[in-house]
């Protein structure tokens, strides 16, 4: 099959790196995958994401020649283009309105690339507005379509009843996604599926678990935006310290807090056992996570008013490099850690996050057993062979 994946920027994203294995599998299994990026950017962030380069489409949101094909395609399907415009009108605010009408005419752009190259599936990673582009795309040129929805995007609210009407399948990444994406869909509830994202397992570790040299090497691997929690993982930090504890915390990424979290490490006395590293390229994460530079992965994240968690494809990474994690009962995590595959802990609590970080600085085998549990539950669940059958299930069903 021919296949478009319609994208935010990737490959040229810093965020969008867990879709790379997905559609590396899909061209594994001999099927072609063409990315549309919506807003690409200059340059490949990730080294990983480079490998889609050559099956990449790379144009700006708007252009003379999106333009250009946008009004070949109105010329061609007045009524359509008419209906689909229509469709945009009915978005609930002002604010998602303008950001449909931002990429409508890449939405006709594409249907006409889709038709010209014999695309025989549409299917868009987020359901805001790359999912408003393959939904135009779709009702255009007539080829069925598809979407993902992760978290945000589903609270967001962008014609998801419209675009679950005329999709093929909604996918969701976890169950109470799923539950949150069929009450939007309403009568076209039966069409969500609930879909994980994959991984792609690595090599068996050969490594021979011990206590610690040294602190107990904590990651935390997340951007710096609210619902993330980092401050929670500082304060734990600064709570082991007082207590004796040592313990290093190593916190990659960067985003718009990260300055006000430095500030409240520093405020704490706690630059000594507390790094923020920025931007580390993915494959240069996976590749420590395999070499176990670090000997627990947390995730103190909590919900707030715009955003959740979903499952994050950081915790499922780390299990299946064989690392133990920790993360809050937050969005779809219960769903990924329920029965010991690792541990969970209330969000907003940093005294539970310091007792477990101690717990599991004095105990080796609690380590070795979280870590055991977690590398089962993706090989149960989480492999990218099994998610990208079961959406290659409902591709040819559509």
């Amino acid at each position: 099959m021919h296949l478009v994946y319609v994208t935010s920027a990737l490959p040229f994203s810093f965020e969008e790196t867990f879709i790379v294995p997905e559609i590396l599998e899909l061209q594994r299994r001999g099927h072609r995958v063409t990315v549309i990026p919506i807003r690409p950017r200059r340059a490949v962030i990730h080294e990983d994401a480079r490998r889609l380069t050559d099956s990449t489409i790379a144009k700006p949101v708007l252009s003379p020649a999106i333009l250009g094909h946008a009004l070949a395609e109105i010329v061609r399907a007045p009524t359509l283009a008419l209906r689909s415009a229509w469709l945009m009108a009915t978005s609930r605010n002002i604010r998602v309105l303008l950001k449909n009408l931002a990429v409508f005419p890449k939405g006709l752009w594409l249907a006409r690339i889709a038709r010209q190259q014999g695309v025989d599936h549409i299917h868009a990673h987020f359901a805001s507005t790359s999912g408003t582009v393959a939904l135009i795309a779709g009702f255009i040129s007539g080829i069925p379509w598809s979407f993902t929805a992760h978290r945000w995007d589903i609270s967001e609210n962008n014609l998801l009843d419209k675009k679950a009407q005329a999709a093929k399948f909604a996918r969701a990444i976890d169950a109470r996604g799923g539950q949150e994406l069929a009450t939007f869909a309403g009568a076209h509830r039966h069409k969500v599926r609930v879909i994980h994202m994959g991984v792609a397992l690595p090599p068996p570790s050969s490594r021979k678990e011990g206590r610690p040299r040294g602190p107990l090497r904590v990651l935390l691997g997340a951007r710096f935006d609210e619902f993330k929690g980092h401050r929670y993982a500082v304060e734990a930090v600064a709570r082991l310290k007082a207590a004796g504890v040592h313990v290093s915390l190593q916190c990659a990424g960067d985003g718009p807090l990260r300055a006000a979290v430095e500030k409240y490490a520093g405020a704490l006395d706690l630059l000594d056992r507390v790094q923020f590293s920025g931007f580390i390229d993915h494959q240069e994460l996976l590749t420590k996570l395999q070499e176990h530079r670090w000997d627990v992965a947390l995730l103190p994240s909590v919900e707030t008013s715009e955003s959740r968690e979903g499952i994050p494809v950081f915790l499922i990474e780390a299990m299946a490099a064989v690392v133990p994690v920790i993360a809050t009962d937050t969005g779809g995590i219960s769903e990924l850690l329920n029965g010991g595959a690792g541990v969970l802990i209330p969000q907003q609590d940093a005294k539970a996050i310091a007792e477990v970080l101690a717990r599991l600085a004095a105990d080796s085998d609690l380590r070795r057993e979280l870590a055991d549990a977690g590398v089962r539950r993706v090989r149960d669940q989480f492999t990218i062979e099994s998610t990208v059958s079961a959406l290659l299930d409902e591709i040819s069903a559509a």
